[in-house]
Order: structure tokens, then C-alpha cells, then sequence
């Protein structure tokens, strides 16, 4: 059974790599498909959790304002928010967000605000990541955004193991009982090394650029997966979704690029 289980999450993780690679180097405008699909299902595995604990989010409203939000960032990432028609589309996120507000008005539920709270975090928490590939594809190229992935997948490999081989001090055991110290650390120096070959492999990305990528990357990976399992612990639930055989939800396997994106982002539009 372990040994099916197993193999299982290989295939199912293997499909996800060449999923997001393939598109990745296929055109830009496949990878966003990809990544509007992704949000989408990760919102709706969030808006699920969400439910689970209580709120009652606006789940069409949320979608519909993350979809804008995503078409937002990839208009102006690609220079398309020119016309009066691709303002308005690059500008229609913001009144979206308020009648988040004002529907709640008429839904009468308990505890509204905790309502558009969840709402509006999954826009925040999950949406705009995702909507910031657009700019880090387009600002740093198709080698950096497959960088970022592959120091993204390197840093979870190496930590595992290095806390399998190492882990004695436990880092936060209420919320997740087997990552370690020793295998954020762990982490952290292979994603450097990593980062190092990523850089003499493509080369169009400066080293010092390419190792700040891997540590904000490893330095933050962890602690973003540590993020969704609070969300989650506190839900009662294993996983965001069933989706991927062996692995649980898209949000499970995107979850530590929820919070490593945005300082990837961040880190470019101040040193790039």
C-alpha cells in the first residue's frame, strides 16, 4: 500500500512539473492559462477551509475579483493597459473590492465582516501571488520564473531530507510536527548551491540576483507552507483538496509560493 502511495505522488508531481515547465517555455500566454486555472481552483480550496471554520465568504465575488486582479497584473506586465478599454480592465479590481463590502449588506449572514475578511484574503493570500508571475515573467525572463520554481521545488527536497536525516529541534511541532531547524537550514544552504547552478546553467540572470532568489525563496518557502498548515490545522482538515492523487490540493502545492513570490517581486522592482 505505502509502496502504490508512493509511486502515486511521484507520477501525480512529476505531471505537475511538466505541467508548469511545459507551459512555462511553451508562450507566456500558456502559462498565465495555467496559473489563472491554478488560482482559481487554489481560491476555491480556500474559500472551502474558510467555510470550514466558520466564515461564509462571497465565493463568486472573491473569483471574480481575483480573475481581475490576474488580468490586471498581466495586462500591465505586457504593456496592454494602454487603450481607454485596458485601463478600465487594469483599474476594474478596486470597485470590485469595494462591493465586496457592500454585498455583504444583502446576504444578512452572521459575523459579516468576518465574511468579507476571508473574502478579500483570498485575494490577497492567493490571487495577487499568482497574478505576479505575469510581472516576474516579463521583467526577468523565462529562465528566472523556471528558477524560481526550481529553487522553489530544490528548497522543499532538501529541507525534507536534511530534517530527515538531521531534525532534532522541532520549529513550530503544534502546527507541523516534523519540520526541524535543521531543515530550514538545510534548506536554505542547498537552494544557495542550487541557485549557483541555476545561474552557470542559463546565465542570463546575474549570480548575486539569482543566490538573493534562493535565499528570500528558502528563507520564506518553509515558513509560507508553515502558514497554510495553521490555516488548515485550524479548519480541521488534512488537505486544501483532492485534486492532485497523493499530494492534496493545488493551494497544498502552491502554498509556499503564496508568500515567496510577492518578496521575489518585491526584491526585483528595488534591485533590478
Amino acid at each position: 500500500m505505502k509502496l502504490n502511495n508512493l509511486l502515486t505522488r511521484l507520477l501525480s508531481g512529476a505531471a505537475y512539473v511538466a505541467l508548469v515547465l511545459g507551459s512555462l517555455y511553451l508562450c507566456p500566454q500558456a502559462f498565465a492559462c495555467l496559473m489563472a486555472f491554478a488560482m482559481a481552483v487554489s481560491m476555491c480550496e480556500f474559500y472551502g477551509i474558510a467555510t470550514k471554520i466558520g466564515a461564509k465568504p462571497q465565493r463568486v465575488a472573491g473569483l471574480l475579483c481575483g480573475v481581475a486582479v490576474f488580468a490586471a497584473c498581466y495586462a500591465g506586465a505586457f504593456g496592454l493597459a494602454s487603450s481607454s478599454y485596458d485601463r478600465i480592465l487594469f483599474y476594474l479590481p478596486v470597485p470590485m473590492a469595494v462591493f465586496v463590502f457592500f454585498a455583504e449588506l444583502f446576504r444578512k449572514k452572521s459575523a459579516p465582516f468576518t465574511n468579507i475578511a476571508y473574502t478579500l484574503l483570498g485575494v490577497i493570500y492567493v490571487a495577487l501571488p499568482f497574478s505576479l508571475t505575469s510581472f516576474v515573467y516579463k521583467v526577468a525572463g523565462v529562465n528566472a520564473m523556471c528558477s524560481f520554481f526550481v529553487l522553489l521545488w530544490a528548497n522543499d527536497t532538501f529541507a525534507y531530507l536534511f530534517g530527515i536525516a538531521f531534525g532534532r529541534h522541532k520549529m513550530f511541532p503544534s502546527i507541523s510536527p516534523k519540520k526541524s531547524w535543521e531543515g530550514y537550514v538545510g534548506g536554505i544552504l542547498s537552494v544557495v548551491v542550487a541557485a549557483w547552478a541555476l545561474h552557470r546553467l542559463f546565465g542570463d540572470v546575474e549570480l548575486v540576483h539569482m543566490v538573493a532568489f534562493g535565499v528570500i525563496i528558502s528563507a520564506t518557502a518553509v515558513l509560507a507552507d508553515l502558514v497554510e498548515s495553521m490555516l488548515k490545522r485550524s479548519a480541521g482538515v488534512k488537505d486544501s483538496g483532492a485534486i492532485m492523487p497523493g499530494h492534496g490540493g493545488l493551494l497544498d502545492r502552491f502554498d509556499a509560493a503564496l508568500l515567496s513570490l510577492p518578496l521575489v517581486f518585491a526584491y526585483m522592482q528595488m534591485f533590478m
